[in-house]
């Protein structure tokens, strides 16, 4: 990762609290993952649990990745869902098409069940790339509507827009609302 962009990640997840829900976008892959797995791996250090959402990597590449920079045992984080890798589809359709009230009832559950096992919260990535790939751009804006801009449970997320999927696909209007769900909002790399 370019120095200048540890320099950046470093500074945002340095300014991040319990409740955040923050939108970031993200001009390519490798900035989008790097600071995936540095804000993981601080919730991790934390006594977080920690959920990476995509299905732009595979949960093979995630483990190994894991595994080869945290140096843990990644599957016994994730027997007991300290760890939880999930793809979007799993996630937010695992029907074929998006439950805003089954996702929205997960976060809560499991930011509740972390409490129960003695974690300080739960801190999610969620990549939104897929939403995009099948077409649901409109679920996702009210699916983003459903959510508080302030969780109200202990969670910190972060919801991971690719820049060119904002750029081809969304109205300014769309931008703006998701920028209006959103606390705090990472976008100042875009426009």
């Amino acid at each position: 990762m370019p120095i200048s962009n540890k320099l950046e990640t470093t500074r945002r997840l340095q300014t991040i609290e319990q409740g955040n829900h923050i939108i970031a976008v993200y001009a390519n892959k490798d900035e989008k993952f790097n600071e995936a797995f540095e804000f993981l791996k601080d919730g991790l250090q934390r006594n977080e649990a920690i959920v990476i959402i995509t299905s732009d990597l595979s949960k093979t590449e995630i483990r190994a990745r894991m595994r080869n920079k945290w140096k843990i045992d990644v599957a016994e984080l994730e027997s007991r869902d300290d760890i939880m890798i999930r793809s979007t589809e799993e996630i937010y359709f695992p029907a074929g098409i998006p439950n805003i009230q089954r996702t929205v009832a997960l976060w809560s559950t499991l930011a509740e069940n972390c409490l129960s096992r003695g974690k300080q919260g739960i801190r999610i990535f969620g990549d939104m790339a897929a939403f995009f790939k099948k077409g649901f751009i409109k679920e996702l804006c009210d699916y983003e509507s459903c959510l508080e801009q302030r969780f109200s449970f202990p969670a910190i997320g972060i919801c991971a827009y690719d820049s060119k999927d904002i750029d081809n696909n969304m109205t300014l209007e769309q931008t703006k609302q998701l920028q209006q769900y959103h606390n705090p909002v990472w976008m100042e790399n875009y426009q």
